[in-house]
C-alpha cells in the first residue's frame, strides 16, 4: 500500500488504469484523460494519454500498460481527486510553467471546469 496525503491506498478498491507508456517510462505529463465504461472487470475505465501520443501511437495497444492506483497516484496525483468522475468524462489537463498541475479543460463542454463541476457535486 502507498501513503498519499496520509491515506493508505488499497489498489483492489480502484481497478486498473490504462496509461500511455510515454507517461510511465518517458517522463511525459498526462495531457488527456477520459473515462469510459468497460466490460473488463479489472479496469476502472480511466485512460490517460500524453501530449505526444499521436493517432499512430494510440492505435497500437503495445504502447499502453495497465497500472495500479498506487502507481497512478504517484505519476499523476491529481487522479486521486478525479477518480470518482462519471463515465463519459473527457478532459485535457493544464499545467503551470513549472510543470505542476493547474486545471482541467472539459473537451465536451469546450471550457475550463472545476473538479466540483466534473464530479457533479
Amino acid at each position: 500500500m502507498f501513503n498519499l496525503f496520509n491515506k493508505r491506498i488499497d489498489d483492489s478498491q480502484y481497478g486498473g488504469f490504462l496509461v500511455s507508456k510515454n507517461i510511465i517510462y518517458n517522463n511525459q505529463k498526462a495531457r488527456y484523460c477520459f473515462r469510459k465504461n468497460t466490460t473488463i472487470s479489472t479496469l476502472n475505465g480511466w485512460n490517460l494519454y500524453s501530449e505526444i501520443d499521436d493517432d499512430n501511437y494510440v492505435n497500437n495497444p503495445d504502447n499502453f500498460e495497465i497500472i495500479s492506483a498506487t502507481t497512478m497516484f504517484k505519476l499523476c496525483p491529481f487522479m486521486k481527486s478525479l477518480y470518482e468522475a462519471p463515465y463519459g468524462t473527457d478532459l485535457f489537463i493544464y499545467y503551470d510553467t513549472n510543470g505542476n498541475f493547474h486545471s482541467y479543460y472539459d473537451l465536451k463542454k469546450e471550457r475550463e471546469v472545476s473538479l466540483k463541476e466534473i464530479l457533479n457535486k
